[in-house]
This record gives C-alpha cells, sequence and structure tokens, in this order.
C-alpha cells in the first residue's frame, strides 16, 4: 500500500508541475484544529493554524450560534448543522472572506475550488434536510443568489445550479466524494472575470455534473450551508482549496482529485 500510495503522489506531483499545467494554490484549509474547536462564536480562532496558501489567512463570515457551524469539529472538519424549533427551521452558513476574481484577473487563470463532500446527516430517505455550496458575486447566499453551485439532501440526492436557477438532477453523492468547481473564460481556459466570458465546470467524484456558461461575473465568493425542516440535520466538510491553473483540461484536475484523494489517506 505504501509503494502505491508512493506512487500516486508521483504521479499527482508530476501533473502538478508540468509546464503547461502549473498550479498556483491560492488557499487551503484542513480543518485540523486541536483541540477541536465546535462553538460558532469561536470559528475563526485559530485559522492561522489550520490554512496555508499564497493569499494567507483567512477568516469566515458566519451565520449560526451554538454549534450550528464548527470549523474542526472533532479537530478534523468542517461541520455545518440545524437545529430547528417550534419557530421554523434553522440555517448553518459560513463564507470566505475573500473574493477570488482578482486573483484570477491578476494571473489571467481560472479558479479552481476543491473540497471533500464527508457526509449529510438526517432523517434516512428524507429531501429536507440538506447542505450546499455556492460560488457568488456577494457573500452568504443560498444556492438560488448564487451563480454556481449544487445541492446535496439527506436522501442521497444531488441538484446542481447555474445563474441561481435548478439545471437538473445529477449523479447521487456518496460520503467522501470530492467536489470541484472550475470556473474559467469561455474556451475553458483564462480568467472567468475579465470581460471574456465565464464558464463553470462541476465535478461531482468521478462524475461530471456539467459545464455551464453563465453570464459575465466580476467577483468570486465561497459559501458553504446547511438546511432542514426536521429535528436535526447538516454535514461535513474537508480539505478545502482553491487553486490556479493555466488550462484546467482533465489531466490537472484528476491530478487535484488525486492529492484530496492522498490527503485523506495520511489520516
Amino acid at each position: 500500500m505504501k509503494t502505491k500510495t508512493t506512487s500516486l503522489a508521483a504521479l499527482a506531483a508530476f501533473t502538478l508541475a508540468g509546464p503547461a499545467s502549473a498550479a498556483t494554490l491560492l488557499f487551503a484549509d484542513n480543518f485540523n484544529e486541536s483541540p477541536a474547536n465546535d462553538i460558532a462564536a469561536t470559528f475563526n480562532d485559530n485559522v492561522a493554524g489550520t490554512q496555508s496558501g499564497s493569499i494567507g489567512t483567512t477568516t469566515y463570515t458566519v451565520s449560526g450560534s451554538g454549534y450550528s457551524t464548527q470549523h474542526s469539529n472533532g479537530g478534523t472538519q468542517m461541520t455545518l448543522a440545524t437545529f430547528p424549533s417550534e419557530f421554523g427551521p434553522t440555517f448553518g452558513r459560513v463564507s470566505l472572506n475573500h473574493d477570488f476574481a482578482a486573483n484570477a484577473n491578476a494571473a489571467d487563470q481560472a479558479l479552481v475550488f476543491s473540497f471533500t463532500l464527508k457526509n449529510v446527516f438526517g432523517y434516512a430517505g428524507d429531501t429536507s434536510e440538506w447542505v450546499s455550496f455556492t460560488i457568488g458575486s456577494t457573500q452568504m447566499p443560498f444556492v438560488t443568489g448564487g451563480y454556481a453551485g449544487a445541492i446535496f439532501r439527506a436522501n442521497g440526492a444531488t441538484q446542481s445550479f447555474a445563474d441561481g436557477a435548478g439545471v437538473g438532477g445529477t449523479p447521487a453523492w456518496a460520503a467522501n466524494d470530492v467536489v470541484t468547481i472550475t470556473l474559467s473564460g469561455t474556451g475553458g481556459v483564462g480568467s472567468a472575470f475579465d470581460g471574456g466570458g465565464t464558464v463553470a465546470t462541476i465535478q461531482l467524484g468521478a462524475n461530471n455534473i456539467g459545464t455551464f456558461t453563465l453570464g459575465q461575473k466580476s467577483a468570486a465568493y465561497l459559501t458553504f450551508s446547511a438546511g432542514g425542516a426536521n429535528i436535526f440535520g447538516g454535514g461535513e466538510f474537508d480539505d478545502l482549496s482553491v487553486t490556479l491553473v493555466p488550462e484546467p483540461g482533465a489531466a490537472l484536475l484528476g491530478g487535484l482529485g488525486m492529492l484530496a484523494l492522498l490527503r485523506r489517506r495520511r489520516r
């Protein structure tokens, strides 16, 4: 197993280091905080200890109280949860306090957002318990307010969104799926925010959810959300990263996926 892991690491490194596909890590958060940080009020207390990348430490805007948003639940992953009451459902949301569009424009390269969907919890078979991600022009939107995103339900269903509208059902998610969102200019290269057009490609595990041509965008904020109508719902995320790539082809995205797999294996 050690030999296989080493070979995968070498292949991933070669893929990322090749002159035609050199990638720049802007931001990463592995959520490996000790002791565990499981209270919303202290979400940003030790982010410098869990983050890396060229843009430096980045805090989050947090919406939720008590234990509904947790930067390092168990010390290893981010958890968003909901605790509905007689007053109706509640929502847990976090959004990075950084607009990545400026980085893409400065380098004239595509942006690749990647994270591991660890789990979605709630009642088995329930469609009302869910988590989502969305890339938007502002912070803290739900998927209907962003321009590229997806929602994952407790019953295993997935639905993707483009320009805030649902674009149909997609393959069911599985625990530990790596989700990848690539934002590029038209033709799949260059910045998505320089006025030449915005294209979003969403990958769920080994499945390409779809490639969507969007209206021209000028900002890129990432938001995670959780919601539900029953007693308890939410989900867990891990290994968040944002990368600049000159040509986000299949080989490069495969290399990024392998790196995410290797990070999980090392735990």
